[in-house]
């Protein structure tokens, strides 16, 4: 699975790192990290056990182009950035997961992209991010998430497999 992460603070870091841990293409959007995570990858401390990944990185978001998901840690604060930076990653059956903390994201996004592509996610975790490219997971890490417009779709269910494969309880 393609999976573009945009907004790689401690939560996008935190989950695209698991994902690209369990073999997933992993496309990090990013600014001011980018020198660092390009050349030392992403290191996870845990109590559940360290880790390190080299996911692929991108400064701009037609060089990660179309992905099958699109992974949203952004704070909500840069909500306004969406149609510049989601558009090159979008294809007609992307999924576009956020993660964001806060009420009324999936509206924002439904507003600019088709509703029925949107998917909504709310994480349960303790993180902080300790300088760039070194994340420590404190506790938890379970994301429940569903369909903006509906019912799940066969896609929502791959999402979560794929999460809960990588080894967070979905």
């Amino acid at each position: 699975m393609k999976i573009g992460v945009v907004g790689c603070g401690a939560l996008g870091s935190y989950y695209g790192a698991k994902l690209c841990r369990d073999g997933h293409a992993v496309h990090f959007l990013l600014r001011s990290d980018y020198d660092v995570v390009r050349r030392r990858g992403v290191f996870i401390r845990s109590l559940e056990g360290n880790f390190h990944v080299n996911p692929k990185c991108a400064r701009t978001p037609g060089e990660i182009g179309v992905c099958d998901v699109v992974l949203i840690g952004l704070k909500t604060t840069a909500n306004e950035q969406f149609p510049k930076l989601l558009p090159p990653l979008l294809g007609k059956n992307t999924a576009v997961l956020t993660l964001q903390n806060g009420l009324g994201n999936e509206d924002q996004l439904a507003a600019l992209f088709p509703p029925a592509q949107i998917l909504g996610g709310l994480c349960f975790v303790c993180l902080n991010r300790i300088e760039p490219g070194v994340i420590q997971h404190i506790d938890h890490g379970r994301i429940v998430l569903g369909e903006f417009a509906g019912w799940p779709e066969p896609r929502t269910h791959d999402i979560a497999s794929a999460i809960r494969h990588s080894g967070v309880p979905c």
